[in-house]
C-alpha cells in the first residue's frame, strides 16, 4: 500500500472525527484554517486508535495560543504504574504525505518541549500549564514520562545525537517516534491481521526474558515432573491466570508460535462457549497450551506460585485467546465459577537452545496443518521483506493466513511463491524446479539437512526490490503466455529476463549502473509494461531457436548456464526487443491465473 494510498485512508477517518465532534470549539475554526482542524482531529484519532480513548477533552492540551499539537496526561498503566505521556504532532496533508521527517523537526520539538517544561517559556493556556506542573511532580518523585513524537511523514533517524541529548541517561524519560509507516503497519495489523498492535501509550514488557509470575492451580507436590534431559512439568492453570497473562502481555506470548490465533473462527468460538458455559467439561474437551520458559527455579512441594524467567507459547494459541476473550466478557459470578470449575493443562518446559526449542515447536504443531515455512515466519529477513512490502500494493504473506482481510487493490503473495521466483529470477537457479525433492527443502535450514535451501533463498542482504521485480516478471509471461501452459518454459524465462532486461535497458538509457530491479518496478507501477513483454517474447523465440538446434539439456544447471552464457554473449540490439509486436493480453489470466494448477505455477 503507498503511503499516499494510505494517506487517503487516514484521512477518511479524520475527516469523520471532525464530523463527529463538529461541536468542538476547536473544531470550529476558520474554514481557511482545515489543516489545523485536521491536526487536531488527528490527536483525537491518535487516542482512539492507540489508547482506545473516546473521551478526550480532559487529555488534549493544544490551546489556541500553541503553535503545536499538543497531549499532555498520565495514565496508570497494567503494571499498577503511573506514566506521564507527552505527544506532540507534526500534521502533513496530502501534498506532502511522501515528504520526509527532519532531524530538525525532532530537535525542535525536544527543544521546544524542555524550554516550556523548566519554565523558560511561558504560556496562556492553563490547562497545559497545570498539567505541565503536574508533570514536574511526577518527575521528582521518580516518575515515568514518554515523549512521543507523531507526524504523518516518514522518519529516516538521524536524530540520535538530539533524542540522546534529551534523554540525558535518565532511564525514567522515555522517547518515541510514530510516523506514518509505524501507523500503517499498526493499521494492517488490526484491521487486516484482525490482531492489536503494540500500544505506545501502554510500557511494553516482552514476555520472552522478563520474570513471569505463574500461580498453578495445585500444589507443586501434585505435578508430573521430568528432569532429564530438560526439566518439564505438566500441570494446571485456572482461567484467570491465563486472562491475566494475555492481558498483560498479548499477542507477544506467541512471537515463538508458528501461527497467530484465527480471531473469528469456529473453532476460536467453540472453546469461548465451553469456558462460559460448560466449565466442568473444559478441560475434557481441551489439549491444553505448551510453553517453554528459559528458567524454571527450584519448587518446593507446597509452592503454588512460581516466578519463571520468560514464557512463550508454542502450542495452544486458539486456547489461550478463546479463554481470555471469555473471561473478559464474563460477569464477576461467571469468572468465579469458572475458575472453581475449569482447568487446562500447561505442559511447562525449560528451553534446551534455539534448536530444541524449535523442534518442539514443531512437533506440538505437526497433529495441525502446519508446513515448514511457518516456523520461519518471526524470522528477522522474513519480518524485514513483509515491512517492505507494506510500502507498496503487493503483501508479502510471512505466515499463512495472517491477512484475514486484503483491501481493494493489495495483493497477498506467500513467502512460498516468492521463494519460487527468487530462485528463478533473482539467483537465476531455475534447474533446482527440476531436482527431485528440491521444493521441499525450500524452507529447511541447511543445517537441519544438506541439501536446505531457505538460507541460500532468504539471504540476510535479499531486496524486496528484488522480489517485487521478480513477481511483476512472471504476471507478464501469464498476462501474456497463459495460452502456452508451459511452466518449464516460463521458469526459464524468469531465469533469463533478469539477464536479458538489464542488456536491453543498459543500451537504452546508455547508462551501466541501471538498476534492473528497480526499473521493471517503476515500468509496471506506470502501467508501462510492453518493453517487459516484448523482453519475455523475445527469449521464448530465443529459447525456441536454441531447442530447435536441439540442446536438449536446458533443464539441468549446465543446460541453463549454458543459455545464460549464451545470452550474456549475445549482442543484443534495442532494436530486437522494441520491434516485437504486441498481441492482446488474457485478462483472465492477471493477478491470480492458474492459481492451484501445478502446471501453472513457479
Amino acid at each position: 500500500m503507498h503511503t499516499p494510498d494510505f494517506y487517503r485512508i487516514i484521512d477518511a477517518e479524520i475527516e469523520g472525527i471532525l464530523v463527529k465532534y463538529k461541536e468542538d470549539r476547536f473544531l470550529q475554526r476558520p474554514p481557511n484554517h482545515q489543516d489545523n482542524q485536521k491536526a487536531y482531529a488527528l490527536l483525537i484519532w491518535f487516542l482512539e486508535f492507540y489508547g482506545k480513548i473516546y473521551s478526550y477533552t480532559d487529555f488534549i492540551t493544544e490551546g489556541e495560543d500553541d503553535s503545536s499539537c499538543d497531549i499532555v496526561f498520565d495514565k496508570t498503566n497494567h503494571l499498577g504504574e503511573r506514566v506521564f505521556y507527552v505527544v506532540q504532532s507534526k500534521w502533513n496533508n496530502h501534498k506532502n504525505s511522501g515528504g520526509k521527517t527532519s532531524s530538525d523537526e525532532i530537535k525542535k520539538a525536544l527543544s521546544d518541549f524542555k524550554t516550556v517544561l523548566r519554565g523558560e517559556k511561558q504560556t496562556g493556556n492553563e490547562k497545559l500549564k497545570g498539567q505541565l506542573e503536574n508533570l514536574q511532580a511526577h518527575l521528582r518523585t521518580n516518575g515515568e514520562m514518554k515523549f512521543i513524537f507523531l507526524t504523518l511523514s516518514q522518519y529516516q533517524g538521524g536524530s540520535d545525537d538530539n533524542i540522546e541529548a534529551f534523554l540525558d541517561k535518565d532511564d525514567k524519560i522515555k522517547f518515541e517516534v510514530i510516523d506514518i509507516d509505524r501507523i500503517k503497519a499498526d493499521y494492517i495489523d488490526r484491521y487486516y491481521k484482525l490482531i492489536d498492535p503494540v500500544n505506545p501509550l501502554e510500557k511494553y514488557i516482552s514476555p520472552e526474558e522478563s520474570p513471569i509470575s505463574l500461580e498453578f492451580a495445585q500444589p507443586a507436590g501434585h505435578f508430573i515432573k521430568i528432569e532429564k534431559p530438560y526439566e518439564a512439568y505438566l500441570t494446571l492453570l485456572r482461567p484467570k491466570m491465563i486472562y491475566e497473562l494475555f492481558e498483560k502481555y498479548g499477542f507477544a506470548l506467541y512471537f515463538k508460535n508458528v501461527r497467530n490465533p484465527l480471531l473469528q473462527s469456529q473453532f476460536n468460538q467453540e472453546i469461548e462457549t465451553t469456558a462460559l458455559e460448560e466449565p466442568q467439561l473444559f478441560w475434557y474437551y481441551n489439549n491444553g497450551i505448551t510453553a517453554i520458559t528459559l528458567n524454571i527455579p527450584p519448587i518446593g512441594k507446597n509452592a503454588k506460585l512460581v516466578v519463571l524467567t520468560g514464557l512463550q507459547i508454542i502450542n495452544g494459541a486458539q486456547t489461550v485467546y478463546a479463554i481470555y476473550r471469555a473471561y473478559k466478557s464474563a460477569s464477576p459470578a461467571k469468572r468465579a465459577i469458572m475458575d472453581a470449575n475449569s482447568f487446562v493443562t500447561l505442559r511447562l518446559m525449560q528451553s534446551g537452545g534455539k534448536k530444541f526449542d524449535l523442534n518442539v515447536t514443531r512437533f506440538t504443531n505437526s497433529q495441525n496443518p502446519v508446513t515448514d515455512r511457518d516456523f520461519w515466519a518471526n524470522d528477522d529477513i522474513q519480518v524485514k521483506l513483509q515491512n517492505d512490502s507494506f510500502q507498496t500494493a503487493v503483501w508479502y504473506e510471512k505466515r499463512r493466513g495472517e491477512f484475514r482481510n486484503v483491501p481493494e487493490h493489495i495483493q497477498v503473495v506467500s513467502n512460498e511463491e516468492f521463494a519460487r521466483l527468487i530462485l528463478c529470477y533473482h539467483l537465476q537457479e531455475p534447474h533446482w524446479f527440476f531436482t527431485k525433492g528440491s521444493e521441499k527443502l525450500f524452507f529447511v535450514s541447511q543445517n537441519d539437512h544438506k541439501g536446505g535451501l531457505y538460507e541460500k533463498i532468504f539471504a540476510p542482504d535479499l531486496s524486496y526490490e528484488d522480489l517485487l521485480a521478480a513477481h511483476y516478471a512472471d504476471e507478464m509471461f501469464i498476462r501474456y503466455q497463459s495460452i502456452s501452459r508451459r511452466w518449464d518454459l516460463r521458469l526459464l524465462v524468469v531465469g533469463l529476463l533478469k539477464s536479458a532486461l538489464g542488456k536491453y535497458f543498459k543500451a537504452k538509457y546508455n547508462n551501466s549502473q541501471i538498476n534492473t530491479s528497480k526499473k521493471i518496478v517503476e515500468l509496471f507501477e506506470k502501467n508501462e509494461t510492453a518493453t517487459i513483454y516484448k523482453t519475455v517474447q523475445f527469449l521464448i523465440n530465443f529459447i525456441d531457436e536454441l531447442m530447435d538446434q536441439n540442446i536438449l539439456l536446458i533443464w539441468q544447471e549446465d543446460g541453463f548456464n549454458k543459455i545464460k552464457n549464451l545470452l550474456t554473449d549475445y549482442d543484443l540490439k534495442i532494436e530486437e526487443i522494441e520491434n516485437i509486436e504486441l498481441p492482446v493480453p488474457n485478462l483472465s489470466a492477471g493477478k491470480h491465473a492458474g492459481d492451484g494448477r501445478p502446471d501453472d505455477r513457479i
